[in-house]
């Protein structure tokens, strides 16, 4: 399964739409393709949601090592690829397979088909 630049925008609110603070609605479950990065705009934070095996991963959009977008990454299989420097990091894990970095993981949670994320200040 290899996906690049086919990411998808979800457009996120910044209410709550039925999740209590600190929980903000971030999309619908039935918006996550399989093996599409999703974007999702959310208090003035990029996040990246993707979905494998029927798994959801999320994580912030930038690389931890020069601040990328993560969204125009390539994705194949359970590795993404940031397409500035290569870096090449585990979806399942956030871990960095080129050196010591790690994803920023976004908690999220799952409530009758909608997804929301709790972010952080």
């Amino acid at each position: 399964m290899v996906s690049d630049k086919t990411s998808g925008k979800i457009s996120g609110t910044s209410g709550t739409s039925g999740f209590e603070p600190p929980w903000h609605y971030a999309a619908e479950e039935s918006g996550l393709k399989e093996g599409i990065l999703h974007l999702v705009e959310l208090e003035g934070k990029g996040i990246l949601f993707i979905k494998i095996e029927g798994k959801i991963y999320a994580f912030l959009n930038t690389c931890p090592h020069a601040h990328c977008p993560l969204d125009r990454g390539v994705l194949e299989d359970h590795e993404l690829k940031c397409i500035c420097h290569g870096r090449r990091f585990d979806i399942r894990t956030g871990e960095c397979l080129n050196d010591s970095l790690e994803l920023k993981k976004v908690e999220w949670k799952l409530e009758g088909g909608k997804i929301g994320v709790k972010l952080d200040k």
